[in-house]
């Protein structure tokens, strides 16, 4: 299920996913198998993004199908925001039946589901005080909100009084923090998409609508007296339904902390597109045991070429069926099958990043003497694809020290050389423009280290501050020759100016 509220954040694809690989390897086993994703469209807009409030605040408390749209081209506010979602999830290969549960409730589907809810309102609240501890509700509770007929407002009704057949109920001006009824007081049928059950109730009944055999759920709907826990004594003692299969999944967490959009902790789902291969990106949420949360911190940290040397660990091991489960993460991150089971040459993430900051390296030609032949079509597209993801790292995510890019204008920390090191520099010149071999140049810089009699980590820092504004950094004489002379002499002598 997905409220769709606002845009999902990352943290939000992993149930979709694991749902995902249980149906796949059901269906591979030749099972009779149906995989529903339920939109919960029929919910009230109980909170907005802060970019939305202005605009929207009008909307709390209606049906977020009866919301308009914050862009155009989409039916609703849900609509646009769910549309959202898919697209993350389709684009990582997960592509369920969607259905919508404001039109089930139209539909009527819901009917016999909420008559059941209404007629035994006293055994609900009895099971949500034992399984969770909560206070009895006011006398004449009933698990039902309704849209008011006058204003329009799901959110902020209470159903009061229930004869069989119709509700009473009163659009409470104070009933929630988030949002004002309009105080209409009136009877309607809570049939035919008028009204739909609170949450601990709409969940089991969905169960019971759909026919669901298996569910997961996020841990924390899982801790002891909880949603999944009131579920449970719903299924057997109030809808009398078999209890669908369940498996309490871990958290996605960033800094340790759970991904929360409301918070606006960690990263949107559609983020993930922009962050890494759609492969790579599913290999982030199979690779890990769903019983284990899964820490992602892109921001700063070597964490996506390590994934990236992982998928290619795991990939080798499905090319030489040396390690079954390594070989089966592999298989069940794929998508496109763009990876024959035939060996294809993998660049390693690390050396395309590198690679790609040398401007004299034709990263093609490397890669096929590298390899000692051709490149395939497969391995160019992985290449390139490498090159995409690489690039958008070092521009938002690498550590500083990773970004060899020569300066565009003089670094700030040139002001921090010694005289030695600026003497160091003026004679380096010199060196640089007589020389065109690597090898010869980087021992003639060292060589002058000690004629200057200056410390040689000091003195190299001195070349790696003036030209990309860090202490160290790649092989000097390889870095200094890469880029023309000329760029690099005049850099080097503003330096010691």
């Amino acid at each position: 299920m997905f409220t769709p509220s606002g845009f999902a954040h990352i943290g939000a694809i992993r149930g979709p996913l694991v749902h995902d690989l249980i149906y796949k390897a059901l269906k591979r086993t030749g099972s009779d198998v149906k995989f529903t994703f339920v939109i919960n469209d029929f919910d009230p807009v109980d909170g907005l993004p802060e970019v939305l409030q202005k605009d929207f605040s009008k909307y709390l408390g209606f049906p977020l199908r009866n919301v308009p749209s914050p862009e155009k081209g989409f039916d609703s506010f849900a609509a646009y925001f769910a549309n959202d979602f898919k697209n993350v999830l389709k684009s990582l290969g997960i592509e369920p039946q969607y259905l919508s549960s404001y039109d089930m409730y139209k539909e009527g589907k819901f009917d016999e589901a909420i008559k059941i809810a209404l007629d035994n309102a006293d055994k609900i609240q009895d099971i949500y005080q034992k399984v969770s501890g909560s206070k009895k509700k006011e006398k004449g509770w009933l698990p039902l909100q309704v849209i008011c007929e006058k204003c329009g407002k799901i959110g902020t009704t209470r159903v009061h009084d229930w004869d069989g057949k119709t509700v009473a109920y009163t659009c409470e001006k104070e009933m929630v923090k988030w949002a004002k009824g309009c105080g209409y007081s009136g009877r309607i049928s809570p049939f035919g998409g008028n009204g739909k059950l609170p949450w601990k109730v709409d969940w089991p009944a969905h169960w019971m609508v759909i026919g669901v055999t298996i569910e997961g759920a996020g841990k924390d709907h899982a801790s002891a007296g909880g949603s999944m826990d009131i579920a449970r004594e719903l299924v057997s003692q109030v809808f009398k339904i078999n209890e669908p299969y369940n498996f309490p999944y871990e958290h996605f967490l960033i800094g340790g902390k759970k991904m929360a959009s409301s918070k606006g902790l960690g990263f949107k789902a559609r983020d993930s597109q922009n962050l890494l291969p759609p492969e790579v990106a599913r290999f982030l949420f199979v690779r890990t045991d769903y019983k284990q949360a899964l820490e992602f911190n892109p921001v700063g940290t070597m964490t996506i070429p390590d994934l990236f040397d992982e998928y290619d660990r795991c990939y080798k091991a499905y090319i030489e069926n040396s390690d079954e489960d390594l070989s089966r993460i592999f298989e069940m991150s794929q998508i496109n099958n763009l990876f024959a089971k035939e060996k294809t040459f993998l660049p390693r993430f690390r050396d395309i990043v590198n690679y790609i900051q040398m401007p004299n390296v034709d990263i093609f030609k490397k890669y096929e003497e590298l390899k000692g032949e051709q490149l395939t079509e497969t391995e160019i597209n992985i290449i390139n694809e490498r090159i995409k993801y690489a690039k958008i790292w070092l521009e938002k995510y690498a550590p500083s020290e990773f970004n060899l890019q020569l300066s565009e204008i003089l670094p700030e920390k040139v002001k921090e050389l010694s005289e030695e090191q600026k003497l160091f520099l003026k004679k380096s010149i010199d060196l640089i423009a007589e020389n065109d071999d690597p090898e010869k140049l980087q021992l003639a810089l060292y060589n002058l280290t000690k004629e200057l009699k200056i410390d040689a980590k000091k003195a190299f820092s001195a070349i790696y501050i003036s030209l990309i504004g860090k202490e160290f950094g790649p092989k000097a004489a390889w870095f200094l020759l890469q880029y023309p002379k000329k760029e690099i002499i005049k850099k080097l002598e503003e330096a010691t100016k």
